[in-house]
């Protein structure tokens, strides 16, 4: 009798820790529809702009971003924001000619708050474009100065807590996802040793905020140029922008 009460027990305990199982992966597919929502409605205080200093950049792995832009007829990806715990989330989709989404990666936020000295080779950088013999690309590169500038300024901004809805919206209606050709991409991570994507958030000239992507090494610090005798070089490597928001796009 103690034994059928005993086994008895335990399948019950087994079948809620099944159902609790099955309650969770749903919660946590959940979880971004709600946190997409909750984004359009976040109140940009000083809560959210202490939470979003700490952010340094939106980690994506080369590898798993390479396999999701060369999933067959995806032509952009689109970098949807989220909100929670008072913070900005990222994720990258990949979607076709039509808009819809073939595939997803989630993005590791990078937080080292010694990370100003190793942006600081955007502004030693070189000061002139490289001719990527492609007008798509060339659209999208930008002069390490620019991107270092425009990075500087997000933070000026979290630091005033000033604008911030302002600057994260257009005509009132918040930026919902950015969207990039798939091709710049896969242009990035051609480069060798290069284990992350960063997703670092700035300014561009109109005072919107905008992404900017750059190769980053094993140590999450931003990537130097070889030379064709093998040697590094100081100068980073290309820096690319012009993610279009949505809206108004």
């Amino acid at each position: 009798m103690k034994k059928t009460i005993l086994f008895g027990l335990v399948g019950a305990a087994l079948i809620m820790f099944s159902c609790q199982k099955d309650n969770s992966q749903e919660n946590s597919s959940a979880v971004s529809a709600t946190e997409q929502e909750n984004w359009l409605t976040a109140k940009l205080d000083a809560d959210f702009a202490s939470s979003q200093e700490q952010v340094t950049a939106y980690l994506f792995s080369s590898t798993e971003l390479s396999a999701l832009v060369e999933t067959p007829n995806v032509e952009n990806v689109q970098f949807v924001l989220g909100y929670s715990d008072n913070t900005l989330q990222i994720k990258v989709i990949g979607v076709d000619k039509s808009g819809k989404e073939l595939g997803s990666l989630d993005s590791k936020i990078l937080k080292d708050p010694s990370y100003a000295a190793k942006l600081a080779k955007l502004e030693t950088g070189e000061t002139s474009k490289t001719d990527k013999g492609s007008a798509l690309l060339n659209e999208h590169l930008m002069l390490s100065q620019e991107a270092y500038d425009g990075i500087v300024a997000w933070q000026n901004k979290l630091k005033t807590v000033t604008d911030l809805n302002e600057i994260t919206s257009y005509e009132g209606a918040r930026f919902q996802h950015y969207s990039l050709e798939a091709a710049v991409v896969a242009e990035m991570l051609k480069g060798e040793d290069t284990p992350n994507i960063g997703l670092f958030l700035g300014l561009n000239g109109i005072g919107k905020v905008t992404g900017i992507l750059i190769e980053l090494d094993k140590n999450n610090a931003i990537k130097s140029k070889s030379s064709l005798t093998g040697k590094t070089m100081d100068n980073p490597e290309d820096v690319y922008d012009g993610i279009r928001p949505s809206p108004p796009y």
